[in-house]
């Protein structure tokens, strides 16, 4: 009986130790399918509840994108020079169906890929770190789950992509710091850094962090300042050379290199208009600045993770002594940096339940901010799993489920989506005039000024192609002055850039009504048709 109890404990030690040789060798697929089974599902859910274009801004992505290929003056111009270009460029073979444009679908597709890859490599991440898969895994779930990541992915917004750009420089910068295949991998954290400077801004300072932090120890050890120098050089004409890029374009395209920075469309003119009010927060406040974003981060992860993986940071900071652990810590907090700069010099804004005064306007604004601190928190409360006992392990697990329970049922909002639905991100078109539209517009151009979105052109019945917007030259310059040469439809808004050059001019508005007849009026927004 002994020897065949000795038989059984033996064979089921070895059928459970090749499980787990199993699941270890083939993880990172198993985690891809389960990220891509939930980003499939998610998007799905979107979908159905018309979420995917919810946030204003998602359907100005796509839209970019889609007069690259098929708008009224196509070509790369199109780009502008306001939202760096890589997400639209992705776009663009998918924006090309009209079905996947008008939905949204062509941004879900691309943002849906950088999630499934975002979840892989923050397990390899962690595992790199740790050296423990379950560890390893739990970081994945904590990156997967999350509601807000969820969401941001089935829509055409940049901070997914963006986010998997910061993780996968951010692991091959960590296999360079451990000296891992130095040469290619300082190389590969280069290119994503690259590519993280033509997805979002946040990718510039990733990419000036990451040239720091490879110099540093060579300002203080001689002995190895000529390689840290050589290699910060070849990281920084890769990594840097997104942003000259994008400065020449600027140059070449609009004739001033900031014109990123310095035109009217602008986050800096945006927030100029919040500062005129006395309704930017942060600005010249870092106290101010930093409560603002660590609510706002909290708010995106839970509480419970939260504070679980800033505890796993402060252990794994005190746990290592070495530089490269350091300059590792560092990496994975510039998403915090950079965002806590930006409030502070008045170059973005949020605005949030529970901290913005009640006498402000609005009171949800760029909360998803956020959510670029979620590979941070993943990662390190993956790292403290890995740290403690069994016992612990149970009980930090039970919170992460609580935690995702709370998310669930509405306990802790989903407060990106709550943004894109009810906020001031939210896309706010007049349904009327939008029907109006729909049920009359029979061919023809139309122009209007589409950053006043007085109708969702992927939702109405209008061609991308018949679109005469800002970006159309010589048709925009030349129908603010005589529109009835190439269009049958004006919408105008009060005081956007239609209504300023043709109906608050006298001399214009009787041409307008010497050509035109108006067709529609309500809440300040009129539609003319040009006489048969």
């Amino acid at each position: 009986m002994n020897s065949y109890a000795a038989h059984y404990d033996s064979s089921s030690d070895r059928f459970f130790t090749k499980i787990g040789l199993f699941l270890s060798r083939h993880m990172e697929r198993i985690v891809s399918v389960i990220s891509l089974i939930g980003a499939v599902i998610a998007t799905l859910i979107s979908y159905q509840h018309g979420w995917i274009l919810a946030y204003g801004d998602a359907e100005s992505h796509i839209n970019i994108a889609k007069n690259v290929v098929n708008g009224l003056t196509p070509g790369f111009a199109q780009l502008g020079g306001v939202w760096l270009p890589l997400t639209h460029l992705l776009m663009i073979p998918f924006v090309i169906f009209d079905p996947l444009w008008r939905t949204g679908l062509a941004g879900s597709i691309i943002s849906g890929i950088f999630y499934v890859i975002t979840c892989v490599y923050i397990f390899k991440l962690t595992k790199l770190i740790t050296k423990n898969v379950f560890a390893s895994f739990i970081s994945f779930v904590v990156f997967a789950t999350n509601l807000n990541i969820l969401y941001l992915q089935t829509t055409p917004m940049t901070e997914i992509p963006l986010i998997a750009f910061f993780v996968l420089s951010t692991f091959y910068y960590v296999k360079y710091m451990y000296r891992i295949k130095p040469l290619s991998s300082i190389l590969l954290a280069g290119l994503f850094a690259f590519c993280a400077s033509l997805t979002r801004y946040d990718g510039w300072f990733l990419v000036i962090c990451e040239a720091l932090f490879i110099i540093l120890p060579g300002l203080f050890n001689r002995r190895i300042f000529t390689r840290k120098k050589g290699d910060t050089i070849l990281f920084a004409t890769l990594a840097g050379f997104g942003i000259i890029c994008w400065l020449v374009w600027c140059l070449l395209i609009f004739g001033d290199p900031f014109y990123f920075s310095d035109s009217i469309y602008s986050a800096k003119s945006q927030q100029l208009a919040w500062l005129q009010r006395n309704e930017l927060p942060g600005y010249h406040n870092l106290l101010i600045s930093l409560i603002y974003y660590v609510y706002t981060s909290l708010e995106n992860s839970g509480f419970i993770i939260f504070v679980i993986s800033f505890i796993g940071a402060i252990v794994f900071a005190a746990s290592r002594s070495s530089k490269a652990a350091l300059a590792i810590l560092a990496v994975l907090f510039v998403p915090f940096i950079f965002n806590v700069i930006s409030l502070f010099l008045g170059q973005s804004v949020i605005f949030i339940p529970g901290l913005t005064p009640k006498d402000y306007l609005f009171h949800l604004f760029n909360v998803r901010y956020g959510v670029t601190m979620i590979p941070f928190m993943a990662v390190f409360f993956g790292y403290l799993i890995s740290r403690v006992h069994p016992s612990v392990k149970a009980l930090l697990i039970g919170l992460l489920i609580a935690q995702s329970y709370f998310f669930m049922t509405g306990m802790t909002p989903t407060i990106t989506l709550a943004d894109g639905t009810q906020g001031l991100s939210a896309e706010k078109v007049p349904t009327n005039v939008e029907n109006f539209i729909n049920k009359h517009y029979d061919g023809g151009y139309v122009l209007l000024d589409s950053y006043a979105r007085t109708i969702s052109i992927a939702k109405s019945t209008v061609p991308m192609q018949d679109i005469i917007y800002v970006g159309n030259k010589p048709y925009w310059e030349i129908s603010l002055k005589h529109p009835e040469k190439y269009a049958k439809w004006i919408i105008m808004q009060k005081n956007d850039a239609v209504w300023t050059a043709l109906y608050d001019n006298p001399k214009e508005q009787g041409e307008v009504y010497k050509y035109f007849k108006k067709v529609y009026t309500s809440n300040n927004i009129l539609i003319f048709e040009r006489n048969s």
